[in-house]
């Protein structure tokens, strides 16, 4: 399970529902800011990002780019969400939910204007 309560089958791939589902660049970046909110090394990261070495690595060059993510410790290196990176969590997390909000009321129309036979 990951830290939406999806299950992981390999990189960038999510199983919701019993569908195969990827994720979208923007689901990638906000996995590993709520991973490092309080602060974790890379091979957390990884692992519970469900990330290849190599893609995890571009993510995190990408967040330090933009502000979101910066590096803290000494010799033992850890990734840490900045203000800017808490802050688009949560404008993230407001996507979703009205997105969520919007599948829910289409759903529902559809079913409204299904032919019965």
């Amino acid at each position: 399970m990951n830290i939406r309560g999806e299950r992981s089958l390999n990189r960038g791939i999510h199983v919701v529902n019993g569908k195969r589902q990827y994720r979208s660049r923007i689901q990638i970046a906000a996995d590993i800011l709520e991973i490092a909110k309080a602060g974790s090394r890379k091979t957390k990261i990884m692992y519970l990002g469900n990330l290849s070495f190599d893609l995890l690595q571009k993510y995190l060059d990408l967040l330090m780019n933009f502000d979101l993510l910066k590096v803290g410790g000494g010799a033992e290196k850890h990734y840490i969400a900045t203000e800017k990176g808490q802050r688009f969590l949560e404008d993230y997390r407001e996507l979703q939910k009205y997105s969520e909000m919007a599948e829910s009321k289409k759903r529902a129309l559809e079913t409204s204007l299904a032919i019965k036979g």
